[in-house]
């Protein structure tokens, strides 16, 4: 076991369990990059933030546990495709295509709705999101 893996441990776990995040290990610097389009909007650029290391290993030990607590609590819904571990594009579609493909055979209508969720995260009512994080225990 490394020297530095408790006291990492230990600054995580106090971290998670306070709901406090050490202000000296918050440092980023943010860059602006090109999504698309013209370079000399600045809507076509998204911030990339680069962290310092500990940041990185303590979002991938959050990253863990809110992935457990998802998976124990059931709370990713079966249509929930993206970010899942094993589960890809080609699931979405496949799961498309043999519902068309059974309605089809069942000469019965159907209807679809394609939304495209552009700069999503901007438009997300962020009091709700984190209303409902702490409805889950998770904030």
């Amino acid at each position: 076991m490394p020297l530095t893996y408790s006291p990492l441990t230990y600054i995580c776990n106090k971290s998670i369990l306070s709901g406090i995040f050490p202000d000296s290990l918050t440092f980023t610097v943010t860059k602006p990059i090109l999504k698309k389009g013209n370079i000399l909007k600045p809507i076509n650029y998204r911030p990339i933030s680069l962290l310092m290391s500990f940041s990185k290993v303590f979002e991938n030990a959050l990253y863990i546990r809110l992935t457990e607590q998802f998976y124990s609590n059931m709370l990713l819904l079966g249509n929930q495709f993206g970010f899942r571990k094993g589960i890809a594009t080609e699931d979405a579609i496949f799961k498309l295509t043999n519902k068309i493909l059974n309605v089809l055979n069942n000469k019965t209508m159907a209807s679809s709705i394609f939304c495209d969720l552009e700069k999503a995260f901007d438009s997300v009512n962020h009091n709700l999101l984190l209303s409902k994080l702490r409805y889950h225990g998770m904030c």
